[in-house]
């Protein structure tokens, strides 16, 4: 890099929020020669930004204006409080601050310094003074699956929202875990039973005949701008005749007694009875109205999870409605299902495939997970969300 010419790096913090201090209050003159004619490396100015959609966990961008002769190999960061911070440091194409080590909603600052690739180092630059953010926040949101529905007997009544039981909660117990302690996520969960992709936006009743308003709405309110928020959806199944099939796969399957009569059922519920092709143009314009309105009013990274293969699961023991003979047909269906879905995704949302084998619910409340299908679930989930 020539004398005097300076680069604009951006610096991505793991932080909370950030109050930003004027810029020009951080600049400083050059430090001049040093002995051998080199010269140190000088900070020109910082901003700090609230955490975006492209942050990681505990992560926020800082853009930093520096200058250096030889050009800047590194930077080294502390965050302090009541005193003086460790360091670390970060390289400088692609820098990056930890800071696990701090506490939510808490009085920190920031400095930062440039190290050049003769190993001398600016002064420590007052990079961001504050409180930092509140704990990231899990928002479940969509329908059945997502909400955590079970129901035991046909006569009997349903749950319809179980945010215990949901996969949000184990998903939210898989995050935490990775996370120090005083940073384990809040966890909210506004999935109902019954939504489909338009109601996400329009809000509608669920199965057990509860009012619900727009998802999206709430999202929107509970989506603060100055942490880290996660965005989980399962929704589109229900923007079908899907009830009509588990019906009539179930009532025909009960009554035959060949796997040929099997397949019948199957080719006539799940290719004939699921109207998937009339209703994929629906489904791609509702779920991309969900994720515009999603990306342009909130900071939420956002996930959107397909549906499993329930081929082989068992409504009751020994008795699968959709059994080995029917996976061709029922594959077929999900895929055109999940190319619907996936069509109105903009490039901000991560498709997440649930291809795990997902344990499900006996009698009235199957094909939905139970325990340990949602425990699966909230894994692969989570997997994505850290490591992906």
């Amino acid at each position: 890099m020539d004398s005097g010419s300076r680069s604009l790096v951006a610096l991505v913090v793991v932080a909370t929020t950030f109050v930003a201090a004027p810029a020009a209050a951080y600049v400083r003159a050059d430090l001049g020669l040093l002995p051998d004619g080199d010269t140190r490396p000088t900070i020109q100015s910082v901003h700090l930004e609230a955490p975006g959609r492209h942050n990681e966990l505990l992560e926020a961008s800082l853009v930093i204006e520096a200058s250096d002769n030889d050009g800047i190999a590194r930077y080294e960061y502390r965050w302090n409080s009541a005193t003086v911070g460790r360091s670390g440091e970060t390289d400088a194409e692609h820098p990056t601050v930890s800071y696990a080590g701090t506490r939510p909603e808490s009085r920190y600052a920031l400095e930062v310094r440039a190290v050049d690739v003769h190993n001398n180092g600016s002064d420590w630059f007052p990079a961001w003074s504050g409180t930092t953010p509140s704990v990231p926040h899990v928002i479940v949101v969509g329908d059945s699956i997502a909400s955590g529905y079970t129901r035991q007997w046909f006569t009997g009544q349903a749950t319809c929202q179980d945010r215990e039981y949901s996969f949000g909660r184990a998903l939210t117990d898989e995050i935490a875990a990775t996370l120090p302690a005083v940073w384990a996520p809040r966890y909210t969960n506004i999935a109902w039973a019954g939504a489909g992709v338009g109601e996400l936006m329009t809000g509608g009743r669920d199965a057990c005949g509860v009012s619900h308003p727009s998802q999206v709405d709430q999202i929107e309110a509970l989506a603060a701008g100055d942490t880290w928020n996660l965005v989980v959806v399962t929704a589109g199944i229900n923007s079908t005749n899907w009830t009509d099939v588990v019906v009539a796969l179930t009532m025909d399957t009960a009554v035959s007694v060949t796997r040929r009569g099997d397949r019948a059922a199957c080719e006539s519920a799940v290719m004939r009875t699921w109207n998937v092709a009339d209703r994929s143009r629906h489904i791609t314009e509702r779920t991309a109205e969900v994720v515009d309105a999603l990306t342009t009013t909130t900071n939420g990274r956002i996930f959107w999870t397909s549906y499993y293969d329930i081929t082989g699961t068992e409504l009751a023991p020994l008795w699968q409605p959709i059994g080995g003979s029917c996976s061709n047909e029922m594959g077929y269906a999900l895929d055109e299902l999940h190319s619907a879905q996936r069509a109105g995704l903009s490039e901000d949302v991560t498709w997440i495939d649930i291809d795990k084998d997902i344990a499900t619910q006996f009698w009235a409340g199957w094909p939905h997970p139970n325990s340990e299908g949602h425990a699966t679930i909230g894994r692969v989930v989570s997997s994505e969300i850290l490591d992906g």
